[in-house]
């Protein structure tokens, strides 16, 4: 009587353990993160997830394509999101772009479930935006920078001066500009750059991606002791 005791506490304790984990997998979440670069984000996020311990089952990352513009990044998307619905959409692009303003409006627009019917809200597309493009972001890793830059070709010597062998189709981007230590970097130099220019009339350069990183965070597992 006791030996059947012992194994129906036994089996309790493991139902209780079974559905504590499968509510964690429920509140970890999942996400599509959709690129406008066809290499540098792509690279980066993979390194990013890997260092987070997040797998590719819970976040779908999807590079660019050639030529491709914000609105084509917004739609792509949408329709990757009608095929595979996740908790989170985002979408990388660069504030170069002519048609960013169009894109944005879009974003606005409320994404349809398709398992709707269970009861599951309705969300809409997270824009990451980096002025004037993804570089100021990396270069956020090695030091805070306020300087204005018009485009792309303006960030790239300064990020240079810190990573003089930086190329775009780096696939070990991420540990290259500075890996865990270099993120935290980034997201502290990130954070104090929008507020500072917060008080002034500018909004050159920033970028969002350090919200991407604690929205990731919270999407990645618990840290194993």
């Amino acid at each position: 009587m006791r030996e059947n005791h012992a194994k129906n506490r036994q089996l309790v304790k493991e139902r209780v353990k079974a559905g504590r984990k499968k509510a964690e997998r429920r509140e970890l979440g999942s996400a599509l993160l959709v690129c406008e670069g066809e290499c540098t984000e792509p690279f980066y996020l993979h390194g990013l997830l890997q260092h987070l311990g997040i797998n590719a089952a819970s976040v779908e990352i999807i590079e660019g394509q050639s030529k491709s513009n914000a609105v084509a990044v917004v739609n792509r998307a949408s329709r990757r999101f009608e095929q595979i619905p996740r908790d989170r959409v985002f979408v990388l692009v660069d504030a170069e772009q002519a048609d960013l303003a169009r894109a944005l409006k879009l974003c606005k627009v409320p994404l349809q479930r398709a398992n709707k019917k269970k009861g599951l809200p309705m969300i809409c597309i997270e824009p990451i935006i980096s002025t004037p493009c993804f570089e100021v972001w990396l270069l956020l890793h090695f030091r805070y920078c306020d300087q204005t830059f018009r485009r792309f070709a303006d960030v790239l010597p300064e990020l240079q001066a810190s990573l003089p062998d930086y190329r775009k189709a780096d696939p070990r981007i991420f540990m290259k500009v500075g890996g865990g230590e270099g993120l935290e970097r980034a997201v502290l130099h990130a954070a104090r750059l929008r507020a500072a220019l917060a008080q002034t009339a500018s909004k050159n350069p920033v970028t969002d991606v350090d919200r991407l990183v604690e929205a990731l965070r919270a999407i990645a597992p618990p840290a194993q002791n």
